[in-house]
C-alpha cells in the first residue's frame, strides 16, 4: 500500500485500489471539517499538500470503476481546494481548481458533485457582488440535479438563486424559490449524505431564509428584517462549534437585519457576538461579510453604541485586510 507521502513514482507502480480512495476520502473529510470549524487559512496548507499527493492517483492502474471512485474523489479534493481559496481571498485560483474539478467530475459523470461545483462557482461570484453571474452558475448545477437522489443538491442550488435574486431586488422569485428550496430539502434522502453537501440541513436553510430576508431588508424595505431576525436566531442556536464560521456569519447578519429594524441595541449586541466569534476564524469572507454591517452601522453612528460599533468593526477588518 503506498503511504501519503509516496512519490509520482511509486504510485506509477503502484495498483490503486478501493482503500486508497476510502483513504482520499477520509482525509478530504477531515481537512472540510477543519474548514467549517476554524477557516480556510487553517487548512489551505496541508490541503495543498495533499493535492500534490494525489495527483498520481489518476494515472496510476486500477480497474474501470475504481478509476470513477478515484477521479470522483480527487474531483471533491479540488472541490475543497477552491472552496478553500475562496475563504482565504483568492477567488482567481479557486476558479482554477473549481474548474479542474468540474473536469474530472464530468469524467466520471457524477451530476451530484458537478452541481456543487457550480454552486461554489456561484457563491464566488455572489460574494463579489455578480449576482446575475452567481444565478447562471447555480443554473447550470440545477440542471444537473433532476436525476435520482437530486434533491438536496436541488435544495441548496435553489436556495441559493434566491439570495441571488434578493441581492437584485426581486422579492417575489426570490420568496418563490425559498419555498421550493423548501420542498426540495423535505424530499431529500437523508441516507448517504456525500461529504459535499452534508452541511445543507434544515439549521443550514434557517440560515438562508435569514440571509435572504436580510437581503431582501437591505434592497426592498425593513419588513424583511423582521422574518430574517427568528430564523437567524434558531440558525444560530442549532449551529455547533463544528460550523462556526456559518454561525459568525448568521451573527453578522443578525446584527445587520436588527439595525435595518431599529433595534440598535440588540443589533450592537449581535454585532459584537459576531466580532467576538471571529476570533479564532482564519477567513477573508468573515471580513468582507462585515463591511455591509460596518455602512449600516455608520449610518446610524449618531447613537453612540452603534458608532462604538462600527469603530470596532472598522479596526477588525483594517487588522485582517
Amino acid at each position: 500500500m503506498v503511504t501519503s507521502d509516496s512519490s509520482a513514482a511509486e504510485w506509477a507502480a503502484h495498483r490503486v485500489g478501493r482503500s486508497d480512495v476510502e483513504r482520499l476520502r477520509r482525509q478530504t473529510r477531515a481537512l472540510r471539517a477543519v474548514d467549517y470549524r476554524s477557516g480556510g487559512g487553517s487548512c489551505v496548507s496541508e490541503l495543498l499538500k495533499l493535492m500534490d499527493r494525489v495527483q498520481p492517483m489518476l494515472t496510476a492502474a486500477s480497474t474501470e470503476v475504481t478509476r470513477e471512485h478515484v477521479y470522483v474523489a480527487v474531483s471533491d479534493l479540488y472541490n475543497l481546494a477552491g472552496w478553500v481559496c475562496f475563504d482565504i481571498g483568492r477567488p482567481s485560483r479557486a476558479r482554477v481548481y473549481l474548474t479542474q474539478a468540474l473536469a474530472l467530475a464530468a469524467h466520471a459523470r457524477h451530476d451530484g458533485l458537478t452541481a456543487n461545483i457550480f454552486y461554489r462557482l456561484g457563491r464566488i461570484c455572489l460574494h463579489h457582488r455578480d449576482p446575475a453571474a452567481a444565478l447562471h452558475h447555480f443554473q447550470l448545477g440545477r440542471r444537473t440535479t433532476t436525476g435520482e437522489n437530486g434533491e438536496r443538491e436541488a435544495a441548496i442550488l435553489t436556495v441559493n438563486q434566491a439570495w441571488a435574486h434578493a441581492c437584485m431586488g426581486n422579492h417575489a422569485a426570490a420568496l418563490r424559490l425559498l419555498r421550493d428550496g423548501e420542498e426540495f430539502l423535505a424530499r431529500a434522502d437523508p441516507a448517504a449524505v456525500p461529504g459535499w453537501e452534508r452541511f445543507f440541513n434544515q439549521n443550514e436553510l434557517q440560515a438562508m431564509t435569514g440571509v435572504v430576508h436580510t437581503e431582501l431588508a437591505r434592497n426592498n424595505g425593513a419588513r424583511h428584517a423582521h422574518i430574517a431576525i427568528p430564523a437567524l436566531t434558531e440558525a444560530i442556536g442549532g449551529y455547533s462549534d463544528d460550523m462556526a464560521r456559518s454561525r459568525t456569519f448568521c451573527h453578522i447578519a443578525l446584527a445587520t437585519s436588527h439595525l435595518l429594524a431599529g433595534d440598535r441595541a440588540a443589533g450592537v449586541q449581535a454585532g459584537l457576538k459576531a466580532l467576538s466569534c471571529t476570533e479564532n476564524l482564519a477567513s477573508s469572507r468573515v471580513r468582507d461579510r462585515l463591511r455591509p454591517l460596518h455602512q449600516i452601522a455608520r449610518r446610524n453612528a449618531a447613537h453612540r453604541c452603534v458608532r462604538e460599533l462600527a469603530a470596532q468593526i472598522a479596526t477588525k477588518m483594517s487588522r485582517t485586510a
